[in-house]
């Protein structure tokens, strides 16, 4: 959702407007004090952009003396349109592998449950992922945990969303030797990176900590060409990456390193922009961790078949 810039009853229009979808008759209202401190305006603008969408039918509430007002009642379909969120759009690798294909099914199939158009925009690189969100040009990224660590303690527009502890994102990383005859980096060899992929990148310095090797920088998606070519000596690419009907006939390792667990970067991490006000609780509400693992474990096994969009 890409923002517009408007006067500050707009905006404090479209902010409540977003605090009201995520709420249920009997929720307690904030009161206009609250309001006026959380959006830094005055009570008069908190006041008419309440009158706005109840005049408009999109809630009813009602005071209770000194516990506050209340919710009574949403017309969630005439509320939406004053949240200005529009279609959502998520973001996350190419799901070219089970790994991929099944956790995107089963985010679909959740997001099936909203009464708003969703859709997966597909984008190879978490480098790339992040400064799409930071434009919000994309309303969350989904990233390894190892990414979104590193990416929350640099970048202060990031929020958590939600980390779906027990999904797989990917498998694990692989290092593979074109040379059969090798199973160590040595100095000298060439190695393939991908720097808009912050774990293959990283995992790949650490693994040449030391060593005189020269990094070839080749897109993630066009690494089975090395094959082919063969113009590097060795490279770091995920276990379930070459699709599941075909493993290349190479020698190869599973990669486990200090301060790279596996679970860190086979779990995945749903990461939005805070300044996207009210959509973290927006997505909490759709997605959960629960059945996006029942949903991924019943892919991944055959039970249901592969579906996103």
């Amino acid at each position: 959702m890409k923002p517009t810039f408007y006067k500050k009853t707009g905006l404090a229009t479209i902010n409540i407007a977003r605090d009201f979808y995520t709420m249920q008759p009997g929720d307690r209202v904030p009161t206009i004090a609250e309001y006026t401190q959380r959006f830094e305006v005055s009570r008069g603008i908190v006041q008419k952009a309440i009158a706005t969408l109840e005049e408009d039918a999109c809630i009813q509430t009602q005071k209770n003396g000194v516990k506050g007002t209340f919710v009574t009642g949403i017309d969630y379909e005439k509320l939406y349109p004053y949240t200005n969120w529009g279609s959502l759009t998520g973001t996350m690798p190419v799901p070219m592998t089970l790994s991929f294909s099944s956790l995107t099914t089963a985010i679909c199939e959740e997001m099936e449950k909203s009464p708003f158009p969703f859709s997966f925009a597909y984008v190879t690189g978490s480098e790339k992922r992040l400064a799409a969100l930071k434009e919000m040009i994309y309303d969350f990224i989904i990233v390894s945990k190892s990414s979104a660590e590193r990416y929350l303690s640099e970048n202060d527009f990031l929020e958590r969303a939600i980390e779906l502890t027990g999904c797989i994102y990917s498998e694990p990383y692989v290092l593979y030797f074109l040379d059969d005859s090798k199973t160590e980096i040595e100095d000298g060899m060439r190695m393939a990176v991908d720097r808009n992929s912050f774990d293959q990148y990283a995992i790949s310095k650490k693994l040449c900590g030391g060593k005189n090797v020269d990094f070839v920088q080749t897109p993630y998606a066009g690494f089975s060409e090395l094959l082919v070519k063969k113009n590097v000596d060795c490279f770091i690419y995920r276990q379930d990456g070459w699709g599941t009907s075909y493993q290349p006939d190479l020698s190869q390792r599973v990669v486990e390193l200090p301060g790279y667990p596996l679970e860190e970067v086979t779990t995945p991490v749903i990461l939005v922009n805070r300044e996207n006000y009210g959509f973290k609780k927006l997505l909490s509400q759709y997605i959960t961790v629960e059945k996006t693992h029942e949903i991924q474990e019943k892919v991944i096994s055959g039970e249901c078949a592969v579906k996103f969009f």
